[in-house]
Parts: structure tokens; sequence; C-alpha cells
């Protein structure tokens, strides 16, 4: 029997080469009455010149632009109160984020924080979203954390040295551009960590005790296609079919989140961000294998199918163990560290990544198989 779920997606995608140029149009259904269009992005995404571009175009069409380039790579919760409190006095009427996970989640938080004063983020982690924010427009950059198609923004809070996700149906975005251009300049090792934190989703996604029909379609198809695309777009990153591929199955991904959700690995994964700043790709990518290993018993089937979406050839009982294999010979190919000593991580470390990790019940809930501490502790030292 089909279990009840539900579908969370932006209200306008657009997708395809160019669609960059949209913006303006797009924008100008809002009919703003009053405020101008904060674009944000980072430096790193600001050095492409694409957010330039895209403000020239806006500011052409004569909607103000506010532009901000300073939202840092995984920010804390005080950092982004901070940039909503130096944005409270400029009339913010639409927001516009170009850039990776962390700046659309960014944008996703700012929307709500601007229209509610009292906020801050750590109130909506704690009582949840009061309503309806500003409207969003996200761009990824990066495929990629798949954060433009859904309902959460993952912020780090210093004082439980952990990532926590910002989760309500406000935050998703009312209009999603995805231009394969905007991912060109993409460099190999974002290529990797943002490519495999897409994969990462998929198979959480598929395998998770939410899982549906829905998520189901999308996560083989999103497999699929990083499987077939991530080491061609690692090692030529001006591949646009590559680049296309990649940009769609992490969009994929982030459907699937909004319906399904992740699972255990992005549960251990927190802590190794919140604590030492590991950059949150990798660290999913460095447990994607154990973790999936740890689960097979559990979800046979759906491991079988997908290791044939992945393109992993025999049948039988080698077929799991072949694809386990492959997860990670695709993490050695594109270069992520496999050891968490390459971080400064030591053995006397993991009793407190544990009990950081046993916090984020909302994921291991989701795990299509019970974590223990004991087991979690098994995990960390597997790949220490």
């Amino acid at each position: 029997m089909i279990q009840p779920f539900s579908i969370q997606s932006p209200t306008q995608i657009f997708f395809g080469r160019g669609e960059l140029e949209r913006i303006p149009d797009i924008l100008g259904q809002e009919r703003l009455r009053e405020g101008a269009i904060l674009l944000l992005t980072d430096r790193g995404v600001s050095a492409s010149g694409i957010p330039q571009g895209v403000a020239l175009k806006i500011e052409a069409k004569s909607m103000p632009v506010v532009r901000v380039d300073s939202v840092p790579q995984e920010p804390y919760s005080d950092e982004v109160d901070s940039l909503a409190q130096d944005l409270r006095n400029k009339k913010i009427g639409c927001i516009v984020g170009i850039g990776g996970g962390s700046v659309m989640d960014t944008a996703k938080i700012l929307s709500i924080l601007l229209s509610y004063p009292e906020q801050t983020t750590e109130t909506l982690l704690e009582k949840g979203v009061p309503g309806k924010g500003l409207p969003t427009l996200l761009v990824p950059t990066t495929a990629g954390t798949g954060s433009e198609a859904t309902p959460v923004a993952i912020v780090a809070v210093k004082k439980k040295r952990l990532k926590i996700g910002v989760v309500s149906p406000f935050l998703i975005s009312r209009y999603v551009v995805l231009d394969p251009m905007a991912t060109l300049g993409l460099p190999p090792a974002l290529t990797a960590s943002t490519g495999l934190d897409a994969l990462c989703h998929l198979l959480e996604c598929y395998t998770s005790k939410k899982a549906n029909p829905y998520s189901d379609l999308l996560a083989l198809e999103g497999i699929r296609l990083i499987f077939s695309s991530l080491k061609t777009a690692f090692d030529n990153g001006q591949d646009i079919e590559a680049r296309s591929n990649m940009l769609l199955a992490s969009f994929y991904g982030g459907l699937c989140i909004a319906s399904s959700s992740t699972t255990g690995v992005h549960a251990l994964s927190y802590p190794l961000g919140g604590m030492y700043r590991i950059p949150h790709g990798v660290a999913n990518a460095m447990l994607l294998a154990p973790i999936m290993e740890f689960n097979q018993d559990a979800i046979p089937e759906k491991m079988e199918r997908a290791a044939k979406a992945a393109g992993v050839d025999g049948e039988g009982r080698d077929l799991v163990p072949t694809f386990i294999q492959s997860l990670g010979d695709l993490v050695r190919y594109v270069g992520i560290p496999p050891r968490l000593s390459a971080f400064g991580i030591e053995k006397k470390d993991i009793p407190e990544l544990t009990s950081r990790a046993m916090e984020v019940t909302r994921l291991l809930s989701n795990n299509p198989k019970p974590i223990s501490r004991e087991e979690a502790a098994a995990i960390y030292e597997r790949i220490l």
C-alpha cells in the first residue's frame, strides 16, 4: 500500500541555457509597489561577474537593486542575524539569491527575518517560522545542494557545535532559474563536493522511511544522471551537457528532500560541519558508502534498483556490494579525502561527534534502519 505523501515545490521553475536573461521579466511579475530587490551572493560567485550582469539587467528595467556579496561559506546563525540587521533599513521587497547552498539558505532565512524584525535565526529554529516572508528567486551556481527546491535552510549554531535546519513550507522559493551556464566556472573540487552532496540527497531520499512514488521516480533518474555525468563535469568543467545533467539531478534531489527527506548520512555529517567546518558535501561524501553499507540489509530491493540506475553491472548477491564499492570509487575519483584524520579529527573526538549526531533525531528517525549510539561511533571510527 502506498503511504500518504505530499509534494512541495517552487511556484515557477525555468531550466535551460541562457535562462538568466529571464530574471528581470520574472521579477516584473511581482509588480513590487515599493522596496528594492536584494541581490545576494558571495565573493566567489561575485568574482565570476554573473551577479553584476544580472543586477544591470534588473536595473535597466527601472527596478532598484541592493547588492550584497558578503555571505560567508556555511554561515553561523549569528552571521545571518547580523546581515539581516544591516538590511532592515533598506526596504527590501524581494530577494534574488545567486550562489550555492549557503547563499540560497541565507536568502530563504532573510526572507523571513526581514518580514518579522522581532525574529532571529535561533528563534526560527526553536519556535518555527511564523508566516510567509518576502518572495525569493534562487539561482544555483553549484550542482549541488538542491536548496533552490527545498523548504529547508541549514545554518551552523556555535553554542551547539552543530548544523541545524530551519524547516517550513514558507521557505520554499517562489521562482527558480536553473541555467547550466551559471555552473561552468565551478572549480573541480566544488564540482566534486556539491555533486556528491546531490548524490547523497538522491540516495538517502530514495531509501528513507518517507520515500514515495514521486520521490522514487526523481531519485532514480537523478542517480542515473550523476553516475553518467559527474566524472565528466569534474574532468571538463566546460562540458555543457554534463553540467546540465548535474544541475537537473541536483534539482531533483532538492525536490526529493521536500517530499521524503534525508537520513543517516546527513545526521552524522552535521556535527562534522558544525564542529570542524568540514564542507557539507565533503562530510556527506565521506559517510555515503559506510551508511549505505550499514543500511543495505534493511532495503535490499531498493539498493538493487539504485545500483541498476547507476549503471552497475551484475546480478544477484554481488550487485549491491559492487554498487557500494562504486560509491567509494566515485568519491576517490573526484579527490574527496577518505579519512576524518585529514581534518585533524582524532579518536578522542568521536564521543562528542556521536553525541551531537544523536541529537539530529529528525533525520535519524527517517533512516531505514535504526542507528544506535554505538553504531554511529563505529561508523565514525571506520572512516577515522
